[in-house]
């Protein structure tokens, strides 16, 4: 079950920090012009652009992923719990799975928009599969959310920067089955993936240990036996979606936010991935992990999908041409949902973009980069909260609380 948050309130309190990025500078980037205010930049007189002006170096879809993705991450903060390792009392067996496992085991928060601002918040489990960032999750954790956020598990607490957020991409959905593909922009290095294990092995009445984040408390852990292996199970959620896969039927603790979450036995190999629960029966039930192999194998060899962004509309936004003190150029492309200026100097080279929402939020990107992006941006919320991102292409890659150097 996914754990959702309608309009979640609260105030972030986060402090500001440095964040080291390592985004590889373009050599055309221009040193030699300082770069305009946005409030002089909108003072600028434009003049309507020709058809045949420059295209923006940035499309919409991309801006609007960057600043979903932090409008995501910057209201999931405001949300997450203290996180305290748990303290295990079930045995050393448990205590050495979740030891091994929890590493392996993610946090996937969702978000949907409504005029400009989060309307719907969903909270849900992960596990990364490989170390190139591929992360297992339910067709119902992302299904019908707009952006998203990957956070890894912390040593300890949840303060910045370990909080820091990493921008996701949608590889693959099966609905039938409720399984989802994700993939890490840019993964960090280290990532520890979780052994699959093999359904054959599967026995009724074994013990299995679930990782997740019940009831938004992080990286909890629970036990319980496996009561049966159906195959051809179907079940609906409360949405009116329809499922059909073989599950292991479990007797065990399983609340909103574990969705997502692994089933694994007593050597820490996974074999299933939890989806939902019929509640007040004590009957819980996990996509079989023969299931999620044939998946994930088709997936990963496929063509790998651009993500939510194909199914972005993107208008053609409206273009204006302004100049400024110093020779700079600068082209104002006007979008519903955003206003974006591209700053070139004399020579027509790039110096920065800075977009600003209908509610007033700022996003700017500076230190052009080679994949016709910018290394670094800074949104900056109408209080005053300002978040970094980290990105080597066009795609949100790192998120972080507080401002880049």
């Amino acid at each position: 079950m996914l754990l959702k948050f309608r309009n979640p309130v609260g105030t972030l309190g986060l402090g500001l920090f440095a964040l080291l990025v390592f985004g590889v500078e373009s050599n055309c980037q221009s040193t030699s012009s300082t770069p305009p205010s946005l409030e002089s930049l909108k003072a600028i007189e434009y003049a309507k652009q020709s058809d045949e002006g420059q295209n923006e170096v940035v499309s919409y879809s991309e801006l609007l992923a960057l600043i979903n993705s932090c409008r995501a991450y910057s209201k999931g903060l405001s949300v997450l719990p203290e996180f305290h390792e748990p303290i295990l009392t079930r045995g050393e067996t448990g205590i050495a799975v979740f030891r091994k496992v929890s590493p392996s085991v993610v946090l996937v928060m969702m978000a949907k928009f409504k005029d400009d601002k989060v309307s719907d918040m969903g909270l849900g489990t992960g596990v990364i599969l490989d170390a190139s960032g591929y992360v297992l999750t339910n067709w119902h954790v992302v299904a019908g959310y707009e952006s998203g956020v990957i956070f890894l598990k912390p040593t300890f607490g949840t303060e910045p920067p370990k909080n820091s957020a990493f921008g996701m991409r949608l590889i693959a959905l099966n609905k039938q089955a409720d399984l989802a593909l994700l993939k890490i922009e840019r993964p960090p290095t280290g990532l520890v993936p979780v052994k699959l294990g093999d359904i054959s092995s599967v026995q009724v009445a074994e013990d299995i240990h679930i990782i997740g984040h019940p009831h938004g408390q992080l990286w909890s852990y629970s036990t319980g036996v496996v009561s049966q292996i159906r195959d051809n199970y179907d079940w609906k959620y409360e949405d009116g979606s329809e499922h059909l896969a073989k599950v292991l039927q479990m007797q065990t603790a399983i609340n909103p936010g574990n969705s997502g979450g692994p089933v694994l036995d007593n050597n820490a190999s996974m074999l299933g991935l939890v989806a939902m629960s019929e509640e007040g029966q004590n009957l819980n039930y996990a996509v079989a992990i023969d299931v999620i192999r044939g998946f994930v194998n088709r997936s990963m060899t496929a063509s790998p999908s651009r993500g939510s962004e194909a199914n972005i509309h993107s208008p053609k936004g409206k273009q204006y041409f302004g100049g400024a003190a110093g020779g700079l150029s600068i082209t104002k492309t006007v979008y519903p949902e955003f206003v974006a200026y591209t700053v070139r100097d004399a020579k027509g080279l790039l110096i920065e973009l800075i977009a600003e929402t209908a509610d007033g939020a700022v996003l700017t990107g500076i230190k052009p980069n080679a994949f016709g992006g910018f290394a670094e941006w800074l949104y900056k919320l109408p209080n005053g909260k300002t978040f970094a991102v980290k990105s080597e292409g066009t795609a949100p890659e790192l998120i972080t609380a507080g401002a880049a150097n």
